[in-house]
């Protein structure tokens, strides 16, 4: 399309139109720097279409010329001084540069001619959101919604405010009306499992994670949390299957090994917890959590009290504040005859009881 429409330029360079649909097919090709050139000529020859100074407004935005595009618009509201989309067009620019206040204020003149635009509406709640005004973000994303009602991206935005706001019961009311609109979307069950995952409804978590998963079985998030959620009911046999499903999608992620590492150490398999937690520590070596963990199980369970004691003093090189497991470090000094050192470590714990 863009050679077909050069050619049409070069063979008419006064032709204004050639040059607008030569500016269109290089903005629909994201070569937005083109884009700017052509529409510049087109309105060189013919300088009062609104719609031109509209679309070469939106290519300097594109390219961060956003005070350049503001002039854009201004030039198209001289020509049509009642166009909501150059006043939309206007305030998102000013919100591109921060400027919240002058973008409320051409939002808000756009619904004046537009009382029905809902991208408006969206936008405005999210500057809401931004200033922390939330109840006027809810209530024009409610606004949002009845104008368009299919939209998820509403629901979804108007759920995120609930949750932020720790208003689980109207965030899960939303995301079910929005699953009822799209019950296919993967992303819409994640997040309603987060929510009662939050609340610690698990069995609805489970649920919903499951149905995520099965609509996406690359969603390595649900996954993931699928695992947790079963961790919490004490499926830890469930949460390993669903920790493996993650790693092998994600096999470098220290959490998913750290959360494995955890079931199999429920599961009383402490062979799979080292090695997991030892993957988790490979990748995370400064994982003071992974570090204790593996600590206490050579302590406490191998009875390795060398090994446990390489663990305990690597946390402590890490944070020398962190000292909870002190009084498995006293044991394990004890039981290899350092009473010295169990004594040091004592006074430690004893120092960490009277700072609590």
């Amino acid at each position: 399309m863009i050679e077909r429409y050069k050619k049409s330029a070069e063979l008419d360079p006064k032709d204004a139109d050639a040059w607008i649909n030569l500016g269109d097919a290089y903005y629909d090709e994201k070569l937005f720097d083109e884009a700017v050139k052509a529409y510049k000529k087109s309105i060189e020859l013919i300088p009062y279409f609104s719609e031109v100074w509209n679309n070469l407004g939106l290519a300097l935005s594109m390219i961060q010329k956003f005070e350049e595009a503001i002039e854009c618009y201004q030039e198209a509201l001289k020509i049509e001084p009642d166009d909501a989309i150059s006043y939309y067009n206007m305030g998102f620019a000013y919100e591109d540069l921060e400027d919240y206040e002058n973008a409320l204020k051409y939002y808000k003149i756009a619904l004046e001619y537009e009382p029905s635009y809902s991208d408006v509406w969206n936008n405005i709640a999210l500057i809401y959101r931004e200033k922390e005004q939330y109840d006027e973000a809810i209530i024009c994303y409610k606004k949002a919604i009845k104008i368009n009602p299919d939209e998820l991206m509403l629901y979804n935005n108007l759920a995120i405010i609930y949750y932020d706001n720790q208003n689980f019961e109207e965030a899960i009311k939303i995301y079910k009306k929005a699953i009822d609109l799209n019950p296919n979307n993967a992303e819409l069950w994640f997040d309603l499992g987060d929510i009662a995952y939050e609340q610690n409804d698990y069995e609805l978590a489970i649920n919903c994670y499951i149905k995520a998963t099965e609509l996406n079985p690359q969603f390595i998030e649900a996954w993931n949390n699928l695992g947790l959620s079963y961790t919490f009911t004490e499926e830890y046999e469930k949460s390993v299957k669903c920790y493996e499903e993650a790693l092998s999608l994600q096999s470098d992620d220290p959490v998913l090994y750290e959360n494995l590492a955890f079931s199999f150490s429920a599961l009383n398999d402490f062979d799979n917890a080292i090695l997991y937690y030892q993957n988790t520590l490979r990748i995370d070596p400064e994982n003071i959590n992974a570090l204790k963990k593996l600590g206490r199980i050579y302590c406490d369970v191998r009875k390795n009290y060398k090994e446990a004691i390489k663990h305990f003093n690597q946390i402590v090189a890490l944070d020398p504040s962190e000292l909870d497991f002190w009084e498995s470090a006293v044991s394990c000094h004890e039981n290899l005859g350092n009473f010295e050192k169990a004594k040091e470590w004592s006074e430690k714990g004893s120092r960490l009881k009277a700072n609590d």
